[in-house]
């Protein structure tokens, strides 16, 4: 299935790119892989664009509006039309019929605290210079002085935050996927996950002292050994073993356990679900994978009636019942959200299956080896994207992301319409590629387990803290 077209657009302070470490910056890059790099902020970044342009080459753009000579004018980027626009006189050559993004620094938040209300300053300058292209047709305007999340309509323009505060103290670096559809998808990434400090026990002062040691790597310190890293100052041989597994784990992209403790046996069936947000009052999709993450079969349970919240459960559990009653029910962070959500809406919709509910045995792996201690994930973080990745599973090109489905059916709850329809088989495949996720994460647990046992898992029944969901 192809998604629409895309530029990714990330953000990094100046401050932060001047000052991160050469594989911080490297770190930040990889992950992102942007087709442009803006530094957002009301002052110049001159020394930080110089220092990009070095970093990332002819292939990505750096986009500095407040410096010297500033990218200018319209560029096709990964099949997206871009328009850059430093000055107001910039936007008197914007194309509405092909432009589909502005980006500039011309838009900023003016706060009256006194009548505690918000103005766009630079409004009526930005919609004098767009002329005719501020008309129905007017591309999303993006901002680099407005932070990131922000969403609002003005005088009939759309705009969009592009990172003003984008990795300015404990903010996180953000990247924009900007569709041909004009639609805007956010991805962020902490600073505490970049270069040393991704490391489990690494902050900026142990990141320093093994920077000073000669280990500037991740693979430096994995290849260290626990002895080398245990003498030096601050570290115990405690530490040192974590970091050193750690250090593995990232390097090398793969499982380390730290414990014996058995994965269950079994054949299990891997579930992914999709609802209508954070607090949900429907799961529409239940997504089921048997086998591996390659070859397994994938079958989907989807409720397109919003008046029948339990459908879709309600075909997942006779389906087990009939098919798969006594094989564990594996879902990553299931005990943070899936679990918890289908307990709820087992009870409140479909109460005729609770039994079968009851009885079924749960196992969630990120629990296991995460917050139980027994393995080290290789992913930069834990979320089931990244370490799946980190794992060698390639992500389908389905374009959405957890926080747009949850809208996207929201939308189609409050105004079922030809215009609000869910396109159904992307949003499946975007379930359906987390299925095949989470079975490629369980097989790598699995080979690295060193005990195997049959017993059934811990239940967790008390663990109903809900997670979130957002644009990553």
């Amino acid at each position: 299935m192809q998604s629409p077209a895309s530029a990714r657009i990330a953000a990094a302070a100046p401050a932060f790119v001047e000052r991160a470490s050469a594989g911080e910056l490297a770190d930040w890059l990889a992950y992102f892989e942007p087709d442009v790099v803006v530094l957002p902020g009301d002052e110049s970044g001159r020394r930080a664009a110089s220092a990009l342009r070095r970093t990332t080459g002819d292939d990505t753009l750096v986009f500095d509006p407040g410096g010297h000579d500033p990218l200018s004018g319209s560029r096709r980027v990964g099949g997206v039309e871009l328009h850059f626009a430093p000055t107001t006189d910039d936007l008197a050559t914007v194309d509405p019929a092909s432009t589909a993004f502005v980006l500039s620094g011309l838009l900023s938040l003016d706060v009256d605290r006194a009548t505690l209300s918000t103005s766009l300053d630079g409004l009526t300058a930005y919609r004098d210079g767009l002329g005719p292209a501020a008309g129905d047709d007017a591309p999303v305007n993006l901002s680099v002085r407005l932070p990131a999340g922000y969403r609002r309509e003005w005088e009939g323009l759309r705009v969009v935050g592009a990172g003003a505060d984008a990795g300015v103290g404990d903010e996180p670096l953000v990247a924009l996927d900007c569709r041909a559809d004009g639609r805007v998808l956010e991805r962020s990434l902490r600073r505490s996950t970049l270069g040393l400090r991704a490391l489990d026990g690494v902050g900026e002062t142990r990141a320093r002292r093994l920077r000073e040691a000669g280990f500037g790597s991740r693979a430096a310190v994995a290849e260290a050994g626990v002895a080398a890293l245990a003498g030096l100052d601050g570290l115990g041989e405690s530490s040192a073993e974590r970091i050193a597994e750690s250090a593995r784990a990232v390097a090398a992209g793969e499982v380390v356990r730290r414990s014996d403790a058995p994965l269950p046996g079994g054949d299990p069936v891997f579930v992914d679900i999709e609802t209508d947000g954070l607090s949900p009052t429907i799961t529409w999709l239940v997504g089921v994978l048997e086998g591996s993450a390659e070859d397994g079969t994938y079958r989907s349970f989807v409720q397109r009636d919003p008046d029948d919240p339990g459908g879709a459960i309600r075909e997942f559990l006779a389906w087990y019942d009939a098919e798969a009653r006594g094989r564990q029910v594996v879902a990553y962070n299931g005990w943070t959200f899936d679990f918890p959500v289908l307990a709820e809406h087992v009870t409140e919709y479909c109460p005729e299956f609770e039994p079968v509910w009851d009885a079924m045995d749960r196992f969630d792996p990120y629990r296991w080896a995460v917050r139980d201690d027994n393995a080290v994930l290789p992913g930069r973080t834990n979320k089931l994207e990244d370490v799946a990745a980190a794992l060698g599973h390639e992500p389908a090109e389905t374009g959405l992301t957890g926080a747009a489905v949850a809208r996207a059916y929201r939308a189609w709850m409050d105004d079922p319409s030809r215009a609000t329809e869910l396109d159904w088989d992307r949003f499946d495949a975007y379930c359906e590629d987390d299925v095949r996720a989470l079975a490629t994460v369980w097989t790598a647990l699995a080979g690295s387990s060193r005990v195997v046992s049959e017993t059934r898992s811990d239940r967790g029944a008390d663990e109903t803290t809900q997670g979130t969901l957002s644009d990553w």
